[in-house]
């Protein structure tokens, strides 16, 4: 290694690696060799393949109902069809030269067939096999079936991705129907039950050191989902002003009470995992910093402010895995999130306007705190405190 760190290979870091730690150097060039080619895209490119593939998957699929005339009993076959010339030109396109005319084109034309197919599989499938009845519990399963079935075959991580966040929604809409026919319970108690669940899994799957990069679609997946329940979560969960007024004329039940403070308990719960894994484990509690975020995050989510919790979450381990796309997730998700929750206290025009006020002097307050008490200064920093 250089003096500034410059012109150091990825063998000759993992050489220096292997001097000191027990690790495997071959798996190791192999894992670094991947991951080198694979992360050569970026994410507005990735976001613009996903959008015209979907397109694309929309015209072959009009294509096909328009000049082959297909009806709706001939979806589930002719999807299985296209599903598999998609795998077969993936497949293909694995063993020509990466980022070549031919292998990307390859690539883009089995997403796009890929796509259509798993669409006209599940809409078929519906017609075929639920013969009117449980049409939801349908969905789910052909597109849980199909999606386990090409996920370790079709590789593309924006198939994987689509596919899995799809089969949960479903999964979601269908198992929240039953459970509000079956306990009777209304509409704002499914968000906080899902949200209680989806949540704690997001997060350790992103923090765990053994979800290997396979299944980072399944990762993200469950984040996408946690985000669109938390901010389904403000639109419909009850203001904590609300709360005592709803349990009071006995609206509200004990256990439906229960159900709607586990996604603030829960989010609390995650958040201190968090802070405590990004400080480098309990021993970081003896930092300002994290005892002063615990604090915080105790508050707010004793507050029922459960969204604004899940978007500081997000900044933290976007920052903390050097990830910002899901920082810049958290960053859009915190002023929509307390807006919405502002809105939802049902306030009148002045007491919303002092909300505000006041949250802007706690967020002033926080900042200052923040400044001269939790953060180490520069001369603190500099100064040595070992024995010269």
């Amino acid at each position: 290694m250089t003096e500034k760190g410059a012109g150091v290979t990825a063998a000759g870091l993992i050489d220096s690696l292997a001097e000191v730690f027990p690790i495997d150097k071959d798996r190791a060039r192999e894992v670094a060799s991947e991951r080198i080619q694979k992360n050569q895209m970026p994410i507005y490119l990735r976001t613009l393949i996903g959008i015209g593939s979907f397109v694309s998957a929309m015209f072959l699929i009009g294509i096909f109902v328009v000049s082959i005339r297909l009806d709706e009993d001939a979806f589930f076959a002719f999807g299985l069809v296209l599903a598999a010339v998609a795998i077969f030109l993936y497949i293909k396109s694995r063993a020509l030269e990466q980022y070549s005319s031919l292998e990307s084109f390859l690539t883009l034309f089995s997403f796009a067939l890929i796509l259509a197919g798993k669409i006209m599989l599940v809409f078929g499938g519906v017609e075929v096999f639920s013969n009117g009845r449980d049409e939801g519990f349908t969905a789910f399963v052909i597109s849980a079936i199909f999606t386990c079935i090409t996920y370790p075959v079709y590789t593309l991580y924006m198939d994987r991705l689509i596919s899995f966040t799809s089969t949960l929604i479903m999964g979601i809409i269908w198992l929240g129907g039953e459970l509000m026919s079956s306990l009777h319970w209304p509409d704002e108690l499914i968000a906080p039950l899902f949200f209680s669940v989806i949540t704690p899994l997001a997060f350790v799957m992103m923090i765990h050191p053994r979800v290997t990069r396979t299944f980072r679609p399944v990762s993200i997946g469950l984040v996408l989902v946690s985000v669109g329940l938390g901010f389904v979560l403000t639109e419909t969960a009850p203001g904590i002003n609300q709360l005592p007024v709803l349990f009071n004329e006995f609206e509200m039940s004990a256990g439906e009470l229960v159900a709607l403070m586990a996604a603030p308990v829960m989010m609390f719960v995650v958040f201190v995992y968090l802070a405590v894994w990004s400080a480098g484990g309990w021993k970081g509690m003896k930092k300002r910093l994290l005892s002063f975020s615990i604090l915080g995050s105790l508050v707010l989510c004793g507050s029922m402010m459960t969204c604004p919790v899940l978007a500081l979450g997000l900044i933290v381990l976007g920052y903390a895995q050097h990830d910002r796309i899901i920082s810049v997730l958290g960053a859009i998700l915190l002023p929509v999130s307390l807006f919405s929750f502002t809105r939802r206290l049902e306030l009148g025009l002045m007491d919303t306007g002092l909300l505000l006020m006041v949250q802007s002097v706690v967020l002033l307050a926080v900042f200052f705190a923040f400044r001269a008490w939790a953060f180490t200064s520069a001369e603190e920093t500099l100064t040595s405190t070992e024995p010269e």
